[in-house]
C-alpha cells in the first residue's frame, strides 16, 4: 500500500531540507541521527515514507533547533495581483 503524501508532509520535508541546506549538510548526515540506513533516509525525502515524530525530534536535536521549526513549517500563499492588462491607461 502506497503512502499518501499530504501537503503537511511535503512542508515538513521541505523544512528539513531547508535546515540541512542552511548548514551545508547532506541528507546522509541524518542516517546515524535517525538510526536508519541511507535508503530509508532517502525514502523519506522522496516522499515514499513520512518522517516520524521521533525522526523529527532527533533531527531537531542534531541541528540544534526547536522541533516546531520542522513540525510547524510556514505556509506560503501567493497574494492576488491586479491584472494590469485589464486596466486602461488614459492616453
Amino acid at each position: 500500500m502506497a503512502t499518501e503524501i499530504t501537503d503537511y508532509t511535503e512542508r515538513v520535508t521541505a523544512a528539513v531540507r531547508a535546515e540541512l541546506a542552511r548548514r551545508g549538510l547532506d541528507r546522509l548526515a541524518l542516517a546515524p541521527v535517525m538510526d536508519l540506513e541511507r535508503n530509508a533516509v532517502y525514502a523519506r525525502f522522496r516522499g515514499e515514507k513520512s518522517f516520524t515524530m521521533n525522526d523529527l525530534s532527533n533531527i531537531a536535536k542534531f541541528l540544534g533547533i526547536d522541533e516546531t521549526v520542522l513540525t510547524n513549517p510556514p505556509t506560503f500563499t501567493i497574494p492576488e495581483t491586479t491584472d494590469i492588462r485589464s486596466e486602461q491607461v488614459a492616453a
